[in-house]
């Protein structure tokens, strides 16, 4: 019996973008469609800001080979362009953000609306009215963010429960074997709210393949202007020492980082049955590898010691700082 794991979605930030040629070609991206489908997986998520050097582009792709009536949920996010993430949940910027994604994507209804980013200019009364707005007009299954701060959530949740508002029930946050962060304050809350966590960059954006720390970035999105701010959080020595710890512990059992990095978040992470992982595969051979890999289960004991002392020592370092910025989002 295969082993349960929480939800495979598929991330389509690089969609139409021009760091990527491939993914603004129909034929190729048709491609990952059926590849998807072949694994049963039917969740996509993308956003209105996405790709980031052409935004937009992402959405319009997947209305373009009709990604919406092939049977595949698509969540997506409220826009924000530029630098700046304030005034993005408006109740007019959510209104026209949602009636442009669902145009484009050529769907009736989507099935996760995020607000993308912290909105400090917003009141956040407006921003919970403004979501629950397109809730009850039957526009969304569900209403989710990413990426706000905890206290911030706390506050969102409150008002919601104050006004009669739904409450979001899912969050998109960046989580992985390095980036430990969510399971200090924001999983526990989450759980306390039955809310699911959606793991983005489970990868941290290449950097657990191991090749920035083998030297061997050269043409990866780390080493590109698209990729720049996970570099920003992840080049670091220590972060270094963790992955050649694991290179050591995986190496003489021929589990590649990339796989122990997908095993270890479906099986061994604070995630459960419930929530989801978001995988941004740009080449359909790796979308394949990646699914392939989740599907070999949990880790060997041994493996699971040396990452238990990569996270203790993690831990020791406060995890990083992984919050997200818009100002230092690409493009820059």
């Amino acid at each position: 019996m295969a082993q349960k794991h929480p939800v495979i979605h598929y991330g389509t930030s690089t969609f139409g973008s021009s760091h990527v040629p491939a993914l603004q070609d129909e034929t190729n991206v048709s491609k990952f469609l059926q590849v998807l489908q072949e694994g049963g997986i039917s969740q996509i998520d993308t956003a209105a800001r996405y790709p980031p050097d052409n935004h937009g582009a992402s959405e319009r792709m997947l209305g373009r080979v009709k990604a919406a009536s092939k049977g595949f949920t698509i969540n997506t996010k409220v826009l924000f362009a530029g630098q700046s993430s304030d005034g993005t949940l408006s109740k007019e910027a959510v209104r026209k953000s949602v009636e442009n994604s669902l145009q484009t994507l050529g769907a009736g209804k989507l099935g996760i609306l995020y607000a993308h980013a912290a909105d400090y200019a917003t009141p956040l009364e407006e921003q919970a009215a403004a979501l629950n707005e397109q809730f009850q007009k039957g526009f969304c299954e569900k209403i989710g963010v990413s990426n706000f701060p905890v206290e911030m959530l706390k506050s969102f949740v409150e008002i919601c429960e104050r006004e009669g508002y739904v409450k979001p029930s899912v969050y998109q946050g960046q989580y992985n074997l390095i980036c430990r962060g969510p399971e200090k304050d924001l999983l526990p809350f989450l759980r306390r709210h039955g809310m699911a966590f959606n793991a983005y960059s489970p990868l941290g954006g290449g950097f657990l393949t191991g090749k920035l720390t083998l030297g061997t970035a050269e043409g990866t999105r780390l080493a590109s202007a698209y990729g720049a701010h996970f570099a920003r959080w992840y080049d670091r020595p220590e972060f270094h020492g963790a992955v050649r710890k694991l290179l050591d512990a995986i190496a003489p059992r021929g589990i590649k980082p990339s796989e122990a990095a997908l095993r270890w978040i479906a099986y061994h992470s604070a995630l459960g049955e419930a929530d989801g992982i978001i995988l941004g595969a740009t080449k359909v051979e790796q979308l394949k590898q990646n699914v392939e890999d989740i599907g070999k289960g949990p880790l060997p004991g041994e493996v699971m010691r040396v990452i238990g002392e990569i996270g203790e020592t993690i831990d020791g370092l406060g995890g990083g700082d992984f919050e997200v910025r818009p100002a230092e989002l690409p493009p820059r």
